[in-house]
C-alpha cells in the first residue's frame, strides 16, 4: 500500500500548488498511457509513459493492477467519487469532472 499513500500525498501537493483537480481526461489508460489532469488554476499535467520511479507516471487505468490502484488513490484524495472497479473498467476517452 505504500504506492497508494505516495499517490495520495502527491495529490495533496498538487492541489496545494494548483488548486482543485477539476477534470481528468483518460485519453488512453495504458499501453501507452495518457491521462490529462486539469487543475483549477489552469495547470495541465499529462501522465504518460512510466518513468521507472515512484511518481505520477505510475498511474494507469483500464486494467487491474498497481497503476490502477495508484490512480484510484490519487482520484480519491482529490475528491473524485470513483470506485476502484470504475478505474479498472475505465475506457479510453473517459472524462471525469468535479
Amino acid at each position: 500500500m505504500a504506492y497508494e499513500a505516495q499517490m495520495r500525498q502527491l495529490a495533496r501537493q498538487l492541489i496545494s500548488k494548483h488548486g482543485d483537480l477539476a477534470e481528468v481526461h483518460c485519453v488512453s489508460g495504458h499501453n501507452p498511457c495518457q491521462i490529462e489532469l486539469l487543475f483549477s488554476d489552469g495547470e495541465k499535467i499529462i501522465v504518460g509513459q512510466h518513468s521507472g520511479h515512484v511518481d505520477i507516471s505510475m498511474m494507469k487505468a483500464g486494467y487491474h493492477g498497481t497503476g490502477s490502484r495508484c490512480f484510484h488513490a490519487f482520484l480519491d484524495e482529490a475528491g473524485f467519487d470513483v470506485t476502484f472497479e470504475q478505474v479498472v473498467n475505465m475506457k479510453n476517452g473517459t472524462v471525469l469532472r468535479r
